[in-house]
């Protein structure tokens, strides 16, 4: 978004005086906003980003983990129908968790409803996911929360009072720093079991010459990076929430 509106300021600029300071700075504007975007859209700059986001994880504490904990990634909603299913992002840690994570470890599901039309919450399918599709139990559903933030206040006080100190945590590699460090300081030991690695981020298609030329998938790879790093700092300058309930 911010290329775009710098464009259209440079729009604006143009018919003010030329003798006119804006006048002077829309083309150098415009051409500094097209050339952001430009590299922004480009593999090879996503691929920079996102590794600079994984080298942001800290190092795994040399604990026993009590739990298994998997974070929700939002769902897909029909809202004439009202029919719900889990997102990809969703279903893929979810299926990471059943599959490389040791069987004897009782699990936890994390994520709520965000908005108030949402039916079940997504700890709930989750869940049914895993029984039913993996035929793993699951020993707590913490159906409140609405961000990361509020997955590691919510599950900790569940952990807590079950005696769990340590956890193998499983979300996406690059949400693994923000959401490890959530937990971290909510008093919880966290051993990351992340869905991928920077290893993904130079597919087939976008090798040698053709990392430099820009894509839709690139610039939305970019925007997840961008997103995630600002959001590791918010989130170290603001407090935990206070345990939510619904």
């Amino acid at each position: 978004m911010a290329p775009l509106v710098g464009l259209v300021l440079a729009l604006v600029f143009w018919f003010f005086p030329a003798s006119s300071p804006f006048a002077k700075l829309s083309l150098p504007l415009a051409m500094f906003c097209v050339l952001s975007l430009w590299t922004c859209a480009t593999p090879v700059f996503s691929g920079w980003l996102g590794r600079q986001l994984a080298e942001q994880q800290r190092p795994a504490p040399d604990v026993e983990p009590g739990a298994l904990v998997i974070l929700g990634g939002g769902r897909n909603r029909d809202g004439e129908t009202g029919n719900e299913r889990l997102s990809t992002a969703t279903l893929e840690r979810v299926h990471w968790g059943a599959a490389k994570a040791p069987e004897d470890l009782p699990i936890l599901v994390s994520g709520g409803r965000i908005y108030e039309q949402e039916q079940a919450s997504e700890a709930r399918m989750m869940a049914e996911a895993l029984e039913n599709l993996y035929q793993r139990p699951v020993s707590w559903r913490e159906n409140c929360s609405r961000s990361t933030a509020e997955n590691a206040s919510n599950s900790a006080a569940l952990l807590h009072d079950a005696g769990v100190e340590g956890v193998l945590l499983v979300t996406h590699w690059w949400h693994m720093p923000r959401a490890a460090e959530s937990f971290a300081r909510a008093g919880l030991q966290v051993i990351p079991l992340p869905v991928g690695s920077p290893g993904e981020l130079v597919p087939r298609g976008e090798a040698g010459l053709l990392r430099w030329l820009p894509s839709a998938s690139a610039l939305l790879r970019t925007q997840v990076y961008i997103r995630e790093l600002l959001a590791d700092q918010w989130y170290r300058w603001r407090p935990l929430p206070t345990v939510r309930h619904c």
